[in-house]
């Protein structure tokens, strides 16, 4: 049996680190833990969250670091932020585990645009930039944060008059303004500093920064030579993507790099190219290879709730006929994850039906196993199911009926919950 090794996701509250754990979760190797320095809302999808840690300018966040490497056997750190890649970097020899990212000197020409031009000034992709001074600006331009980031204080500026408004307190990088299309492109560069994997994909819709709609597109010698361009002048180990944008010649210019994830990522994992997984084979020294599917792929994300239920309950009494199954053929997925997530957590189930024909035939036709149940209970159609229920044990009930609920919940004072409340039954930290 293979010894997992522990990895800490930090800061584990932001939306790309939770798909990080989700993309190592269920790995063979590796077991995520998320480690932030809030409240939020890792702790609904890791039952190991870390939400303590002192924030990384903090004096002591080094040695609460260690505290929690030591405590929890970490292995690995893998940054999810810009910033964190180069603290934890720039204090990689102090740290007691491996930091799973670029060298220190890459996460800072990263994390500042003006540094990642400087960088790259000779070659042809890096946008025009001017100085506040400059009496030649070609307008309109570009303004944005030196380190910012997901659009902030990024600003239009179409004249002279509005560039003297900007807050003098932030530093800008002035480029010339690019009006084609965006793109991000994910990248693999391995522990011998070969490029393993190029990804481009449109940003089709963008919510808070992140792209919420993203479409895979096919690699061209453009992108791929601002790739390798990039991958000889910069350092990189592991993953790291870059932005670019079309000017008005129809030219891919270069927007920003990184070496965090991004947060849409995941559309490269399920094209069969986990990045996550693969950055930590590359670190525990593996050679790897990436052979990524070429069927087309469309991302689109929106929020998704998930709940705590102050509730300890052993055991599940579930009706059949549109509540776990639809006209005897069509199962609720929604349902049927919950069921399993309850043999999981060795839960009682026990299936309670007035159903109108052979449960058992009907069962067999639609290949449900009746024996992931505990008890099948068949109640005659002329009575309430609540007569049937024994509520010594802490327990719900789940049904489509109003009236059995109603009556359930009266006479028994039983948790009740629709065939539409599986959602605040799913443990998103179970696997």
């Amino acid at each position: 049996m293979i010894t997992k090794k522990n990895v800490l996701i930090f800061g584990g509250g932001a939306y790309n680190a939770q798909e990080v754990y989700f993309a190592l979760r269920g790995t063979v190797r590796y077991n995520p833990i998320l480690a932030s320095s809030n409240d939020n809302h890792s702790i609904f999808i890791d039952s190991n969250a870390i939400t303590d840690l002192p924030y990384d300018n903090d004096s002591c966040f080094i040695d609460q670091l260690n505290k929690v490497i030591r405590e929890r056997s970490i292995d690995y750190i893998i940054p999810t932020h810009d910033t964190n890649a180069m603290i934890l970097m720039e204090n990689e020899s102090r740290i007691n585990a491996t930091i799973v990212c670029s060298p220190y000197e890459t996460t800072k020409i990263c994390r500042y645009k003006s540094l990642t031009y400087k960088t790259l000034k000779d070659t042809s992709f890096v946008p025009k930039t001017y100085s506040r001074n400059s009496s030649e600006i070609e307008f309109p331009i570009f303004a944005k944060d030196d380190k910012g980031q997901g659009g902030r204080n990024a600003f239009i500026i179409n004249n002279y008059e509005e560039l003297f408004k900007l807050d003098q307190s932030v530093e800008y990088v002035l480029c010339e303004y690019l009006p084609g299309e965006e793109i991000t492109i994910d990248c693999f560069t391995d522990r011998n500093g070969d490029i393993k994997f190029i990804q481009p994909r449109i940003r089709a819709r963008i919510l808070n920064g992140i792209s919420s709609r993203a479409v895979a597109i096919d690699i061209t010698d453009e992108i791929s030579n601002i790739v390798k361009q990039i991958n000889t002048r910069i350092k990189f180990r592991g993953y790291w993507y870059i932005q670019c944008r079309k000017d008005i010649n129809g030219k891919y210019k270069l927007l920003e790099i990184s070496t965090r994830f991004a947060g849409t990522f995941n559309l490269s994992k399920n094209l069969d190219a986990n990045l996550p997984l693969l950055a930590l084979a590359d670190f525990s020294g593996m050679d790897i290879n990436i052979l990524p599917n070429k069927q087309k792929v469309i991302l689109d994300k929106s929020y998704i709730d998930r709940y705590f239920l102050e509730y300890e309950y052993k055991r599940v009494y579930i009706d059949f006929d549109d509540t776990l199954v639809f006209n005897r053929e069509t199962y609720n997925t929604e349902a049927m994850r919950f069921l399993y997530q309850c043999l999981n957590k060795k839960i009682e189930l026990i299936l309670i039906t007035k159903h109108a024909y052979d449960i058992y035939e009907t069962a067999r036709n639609i290949k449900l196993g009746l024996n992931i149940f505990n008890k099948i209970i068949e109640v005659p159609n002329n009575e309430p199911k609540y007569k049937y229920i024994d509520n010594t044990v802490p327990s719900i009930f789940i049904d489509n009926a109003f009236a059995e609920r109603m009556a359930v919940k009266k006479e028994l004072g039983i948790p009740t919950f629709d065939v539409t409340n599986f959602e605040c039954l799913i443990d998103w930290r179970m696997i």
